[in-house]
């Protein structure tokens, strides 16, 4: 995959009167907000361009400039195998995206809940993670990341003649019960008599999730899904980082997976700052991802079983996974969060024999991926369960920005990988496992076979990091990258370097730039803007289980409850990723 060229960009300018701008390969184009939407519908529908999918949509805050707020589309065309960038400006609204692609509806009313902006046409504008009666927009530059404390909170000693306790008196506001009352009427119109809230519990839905069921009888007429349960503002947070303060959150959104997501936000911040990670660290990332991609899948599959009553197959999984937490603690130090990663390479070399115990994982894993397949893939319960429950398409697939899982299931290649490699994929070989149906049995055959594929993977790696064993595992020659303890220890430079660039940030160059990869629950995306600092001046995190989770009311539609166990299940969402 690649931007789409300068000279094709001019090709847009010939037919509408656009600004084009570039940076590191990343190409944008921007329009007057009155001819937005006559752009991107000649994007979409023009063969020359044929920008089907829709990828992302965010705002970035200007309070200096008029107008204040810069909208930005990401789109990305299969045919072609291109993307584009697409900006305007505005102060307060701008026409809905929703007649031209459905994914934009969940992207639309989070620019709403966090910026206030409002969209002319959209259907139902809601908030999309805080309640309806909050006044307050957290993404404007001029809220504190503290948070705004107008609320009152008397001491509870007051008027007793006992000295009170030192603490602040007013707080941020939380919502009462009457708030969220009103956040429920907003959410779902009750056209029957009974509304079921499902969540936000743990327990069935994958993550502190609350769904709203309009239903009859035990069939689901209507559906929406309130988020924001699991909100930790991390965007939010990340404008008084440092890039490398900030690759610790990035193991706390989709905390199944950590080391892939911290992948993907250090190659964007790599691309941004023009570091190149030495060979060694590129193979060590990719064979991390590949087995943090088998521990993902391995745990979707316990408790996707376990939901649908299959208890055995929730202890065989988690035998496994336990192997992989081992491995995984063994090279980071740290089991679940262990911020392993660098800009322009890893935090440790690999550790003596760990290559050896990787080789016994792989010796020993395909026959107990057999047992999995034995007791699930043919098994009459499993499959009347899973078989023709949320069926996706192509369209679907493009309209809603759809990726990982499930765009495969649907027959679409759509695999960072393969499209847009980073570290070392350009250099192993993998198949990418495509369905036939789109639904969630197909889901549950892809990711079987995805295990299989990264099992493959790791030994590609295992082999080339056994030719590799001496060579470097960290760029520390370059400016931007932090140098080891050991270099600290021993020279002054070293040392000089070391503080300058944990207190001032790695002060990236002016620009912005949009770099993904492929997390296990899909396209897991970071768009950076520099303004020459030391930290980002806005960090925008394009999750994937945000905009597959999107597709659940319309698919769940004229289906039972128990099917929204399954559907769910095959979604496989993570809250720590959908919430950010």
């Amino acid at each position: 995959m690649t931007w789409i060229t300068l000279d094709k960009a001019k090709r847009i300018n010939s037919v509408f009167n656009v600004k084009i701008g570039s940076y590191k390969d990343n190409v944008w184009v921007e329009i007057e907000k009155d001819n937005l939407i006559n752009l991107l519908r000649f994007l979409k529908e023009d063969p020359d361009f044929s920008f089907k999918m829709f990828i992302d949509f965010t705002v970035v805050d200007y309070p200096y400039h008029s107008p204040r707020f810069q909208a930005v589309y990401i789109l990305y065309s299969p045919e072609y195998s291109e993307r584009i960038i697409v900006k305007t400006w505005t102060d307060d609204t701008l026409p809905s995206l929703i007649n031209l692609w459905k994914g934009a509806k969940w992207a639309e009313r989070e620019a709403y809940d966090m910026f206030g902006i409002k969209f002319d046409g959209h259907d139902n504008l809601v908030r999309m993670f805080l309640w309806e009666t909050y006044p307050y927009y957290p993404l404007r530059k001029d809220f504190p990341k503290e948070g705004i404390k107008d609320t009152y909170l008397p001491s509870l000693n007051e008027g007793k003649n006992i000295p009170s306790h030192d603490y602040d008196p007013y707080h941020t506001a939380v919502p009462t019960l009457e708030d969220l009352e009103i956040t429920e009427r907003k959410r779902i119109s009750k056209k029957n008599q009974i509304v079921l809230n499902w969540g936000p519990l743990h327990p069935g839905t994958h993550g502190t999730i609350w769904f709203l069921f309009d239903l009859e009888g035990e069939t689901i007429r209507e559906c929406d899904i309130i988020l924001g349960q699991l909100h930790r503002g991390i965007e939010k947070l990340s404008e008084d980082l440092t890039y490398t303060q900030i690759i610790p959150y990035t193991d706390r959104m989709d905390y199944i997976s950590a080391l892939c997501s911290n992948i993907a936000y250090v190659n964007a911040v790599e691309k941004l700052l023009g570091v190149q990670p030495p060979e060694k660290a590129k193979w060590i990332r990719t064979m991390l991802a590949e087995l943090q991609r088998i521990n993902s899948h391995l745990l979707w599959l316990g408790t996707t079983a376990l939901d649908l009553g299959a208890l055995t197959m929730f202890l065989y999984t988690f035998r496994e996974r336990e192997k992989l937490m081992d491995i995984i603690e063994g090279i980071a130090g740290i089991r679940l969060n262990s911020s392993f990663l660098r800009i322009g390479g890893v935090r440790y070399d690999l550790p003596e024999d760990a290559l050896d115990v990787i080789k016994h994982f792989i010796k020993d894993f395909p026959s107990r991926v057999k047992d999995y397949e034995d007791l699930l893939t043919k098994n009459r319960i499993w499959i009347r369960r899973n078989k023709d429950v949320g069926i996706v398409s192509k369209e679907d697939v493009y309209q809603y920005g759809l990726t990982g899982v499930m765009a495969k299931s649907a027959g679409v290649p759509y695999d960072i990988r393969y499209i847009q490699p980073t570290d070392a994929y350009a250099d192993v070989d993998f198949e990418i496992p495509l369905g036939t149906v789109g639904d969630a049995y197909d889901r549950y055959l892809i990711r079987m076979e995805e295990m299989k594929q990264s099992l493959r993977i790791v030994q590609q790696c295992v082999d080339k990091l056994e030719k590799l064993k001496n060579d470097k595992y960290v760029a520390t020659e370059n400016p931007y990258v932090l140098p080891t303890l050991n270099e600290v220890y021993q020279s002054i430079e070293s040392m000089v370097k070391d503080f300058t660039l944990r207190i001032y940030g790695e002060k990236a160059p002016v620009g912005e730039v949009y770099v993904s990869g492929e997390n296990p629950r899909g396209e897991l995306g970071f768009y950076i803007v520099s303004k020459g600092e030391g930290k980002p001046y806005r960090l925008r995190i394009r999750s994937g289980a945000f905009y597959n989770l999107q597709i659940f009311p319309e698919l769940i539609k004229g289906r039972t409850v128990a099917d929204a166990v399954a559907l769910l299940g095959s979604i496989d969402p993570v809250v720590g990723e959908t919430d950010r």
